[in-house]
């Protein structure tokens, strides 16, 4: 469908066939159901060690990958507005190398939800959660077999500097000492969704000066990517934009008369309804 692939990345682990991709994504997704139901009746598990340890290695990797990409796109002279498949030589097979690791790491990110899992902070497996991770892993093996390099630099660059920060701030929050200096979470958010937007910009400003680069994929990347926009906006609207809703009645406190005379212990509450009990 999408023509001969790249001979470049021949032979690249799980590259060649898309197998490993789709029966590692249809094990995450059987992960999340069968784990939910495993941990249903036991005790959440704390996991400290292991999440300080997963998420210093996803930062170190995401500092790798932002660092690579940088020098490799600087050393071929990208061109930031639209920038080819092949005329950087050395420099896109480089940059392609980097971007395998950032689609490996999407595998490796699967354990993200496999904590919450573990943890049972089921609220955070979310639709959106989920179909993040899902759908990056396999877009991503396409992405390495058709264009691995040229203009599909941008948008893993930004993304390793923003799972930097994300990472980080998971690590940060595994110590409850540090809750009261990461008052930042909604400013990640928001770093997340300029980032969908300059990636968006930057895939269409390969439609308006074209360079080669197949179109198809723009339309593709910028269609995906707006999706997330949506998703994303509506996670933030629905976790930072909520109105406190109002209590309709106010509780007397225990133990305090109320207007009639009548201790709280004298009432309960049906259907919304206060009555008094029966002597």
């Amino acid at each position: 469908m999408f023509g001969p692939r790249d001979s470049r990345v021949r032979g690249w682990f799980m590259l060649d066939s898309y197998l490993p991709t789709f029966f590692l994504t249809v094990l995450y997704l059987l992960s999340i159901w069968l784990g939910n139901k495993y941990m249903k009746n036991r005790p959440a598990l704390s996991l400290k060690g292991t999440l300080t340890l997963y998420n210093l290695g996803i930062t170190l990797l995401s500092l790798y990958m932002l660092a690579e990409l940088i020098l490799s796109s600087w050393e071929g002279g990208y061109n930031l507005q639209c920038q080819d498949l092949a005329s950087a030589g050395e420099a896109d097979v480089r940059v392609a190398k980097v971007l395998w690791w950032y689609y490996f790491s999407k595998s490796v990110e699967f354990l993200d939800t496999i904590f919450f899992v573990l943890r049972k902070k089921t609220s955070q497996i979310t639709f959106l959660h989920v179909y993040h991770h899902a759908s990056m892993f396999n877009i991503w093996w396409c992405v390495l077999n058709w264009i691995p390099c040229g203009q599909s630099f941008f948008g893993p660059t930004l993304n390793s500097f923003i799972h930097i920060l994300m990472y980080s701030y998971y690590g940060l929050s595994v110590f409850p000492s540090m809750h009261k200096y990461l008052w930042w979470k909604k400013y990640l958010t928001q770093a997340q969704l300029v980032q969908f937007v300059l990636t968006i910009t930057h895939t269409l400003s390969a439609v308006v000066k074209p360079c080669g680069f197949p179109l198809g994929c723009l339309i593709f990347q910028s269609s995906y990517m707006l999706t997330l926009v949506i998703l994303f906006l509506n996670f933030y609207v629905q976790t930072y934009r909520k109105k406190p809703v109002k209590k309709n009645m106010e509780e007397p406190p225990a133990g305090k008369e109320v207007k009639n005379g009548f201790s709280k212990a004298y009432f309960t509450a049906t259907n919304g309804v206060i009555n008094k009990k029966a002597q």
